[in-house]
């Protein structure tokens, strides 16, 4: 019976409690109502906290199944919650732990805000601060600047093949003109996802601009950045000739259309991307893998900037960030961004930057 409860439990099979009390969090104000406490959550944080609830419950469900009877609050005491620590332990990674700790948390303390939520939050902080200080996973055995290079030569490679089926060279166009677009100006999957062609993407005189709303960004802030000069026209050549032919008689104001005629899915892009990278680089990436390429090679080749991270990750504050890099703003940052992949590709020094590095038996040295 417990081992065909699944590990993340379905909203259907929640308790009418916990249902009731999750829609809640979400309601919309009225007339003589006031607004749900989380009506601002994203959908993305939505989800996530969703899920995070969902492991919780599902845990009471197969160590403590009496306990899914008692009212939300009253479940989440010290001594359950430190079985569910051991019992998460065993399975998932200290990162992984601490986001479900938080999960529970957020959702703890909007569901009963006169609750004393104190000591989930010491824990939830004190679970951060120790995953933390594992650092950062390492980079994949990648370079930025290798991965820009395959795109920009993959892109005129196909532009010059004049005997692949046009629906095979749109499907690969398309595919290494995003692979270039992550790398170089990496945003989330969300807002990649995205992305609509008269929205999210406005020519100009030198080509194009990318523009992201408040909503389409994870820290909330709106961001515009010019498309790197080397896929300006390769972006052209996919919305005048390579897109049409993807979408065939269907229509959509998507940026990214599939093989099918239809926008692009995370579900999608998480099954493509990684085949496409293991397929030409040897190494399966995900998208937020180019997030972390590319402030590794930052970090690596041009330490002297400051925040530069911050800004190009769209980081909320300096704590991640710190761990490659520290900062530039707004244009300047993609910039720099743009001149460390050109500048690692070609063997080029530039504006003074550190030396190239290369990894030894004994840790980095210079070349």
């Amino acid at each position: 019976m417990q081992a065909s409860i699944p590990l993340v439990l379905k909203f259907e099979d929640w308790p009418s409690a916990d249902q009731i009390a999750w829609n809640a969090l979400f309601d919309e104000a009225g007339f003589l109502d006031d607004a749900g406490p989380c009506v601002h959550w994203s959908e993305g944080s939505r989800r996530k906290r969703q899920q995070g609830y969902a492991q919780w419950l599902s845990f009471i469900a197969r160590q403590d199944p009496c306990a899914m009877e008692l009212a939300p609050d009253d479940r989440i005491v010290l001594d359950r919650v430190e079985r569910y620590l051991k019992d998460c332990r065993a399975r998932l990674k200290a990162r992984s732990i601490s986001n479900l700790i938080g999960d529970l948390f957020e959702v703890s303390r909007n569901m009963s805000p006169e609750g004393e939520w104190g000591w989930l939050r010491l824990a939830s902080r004190r679970l951060l601060a120790a995953a933390s200080e594992n650092g950062l996973p390492e980079a994949p055995p990648i370079t930025a600047s290798r991965i820009f290079a395959w795109s920009t030569t993959r892109l005129k490679a196909l532009e010059q093949d004049s005997e692949c089926p046009a629906l095979s060279k749109a499907i690969w166009f398309r595919q290494a003109l995003m692979i270039g677009l992550l790398i170089a100006r990496p945003v989330r999957r969300r807002a990649l996802l995205a992305m609509q062609a008269d929205t999210h993407l406005k020519r100009h005189e030198e080509g194009f601009q990318l523009r992201f709303s408040a909503e389409d960004m994870k820290d909330r802030k709106a961001r515009s950045m010019p498309l790197p000069t080397k896929l300006c026209a390769y972006m052209d050549a996919y919305l005048q000739g390579h897109r049409p032919v993807l979408l065939g008689d269907k229509s959509s104001d998507h940026l990214w259309i599939n093989q099918y005629g239809a926008p692009l899915t995370a579900d999608g892009l998480s099954r493509e991307l990684p085949k496409v990278t293991e397929r030409h680089f040897g190494v399966a990436l995900r998208p937020h893998a180019f997030r972390h390429i590319a402030a590794t090679s930052i970090a690596e080749v041009d330490p002297e900037h400051v925040n530069i991270i911050r800004d190009i990750l769209g980081h909320a504050t300096l704590t991640t960030s710190e761990k490659h890099y520290n900062r530039a703003t707004g244009i300047s940052s993609c910039n720099a961004l743009q001149s460390i992949v050109e500048d690692i590709q070609q063997d080029v020094p530039n504006m003074g930057r550190a030396k190239r590095h290369r990894r030894t038996g004994n840790g980095w040295q210079g070349d």
